[in-house]
């Protein structure tokens, strides 16, 4: 399609990776938004997920900074 060519051409005339598709777009933009902090139920919904369940499915590995931020904040709070 179109939009798949210039896609291919941008990536070209940046030096990105050729692999790289739209749904690649779409899973960075999901990781960013949960690593940022932003609550699933949102991302769920940019994402078009009818249960934000989908959402932390597909990107568990997502979660890690923020566990590990949470357990740094806990382990300050009980000052351990």
């Amino acid at each position: 399609t179109t939009f798949t060519y210039r896609f291919k051409l941008i990536l070209k005339k940046n030096g990105l990776p050729q692999e790289l598709n739209v749904h690649s777009l779409r899973h960075t933009a999901a990781s960013l938004m949960i690593a940022g902090g932003t609550d699933v139920a949102t991302v769920a919904g940019i994402l078009g997920h009818s249960q934000p369940s989908t959402t932390l499915d597909i990107y568990t590995h997502a979660f890690d900074k923020n566990k590990k931020a949470a357990s740094a904040k806990l382990q300050e709070g009980l000052d351990i």
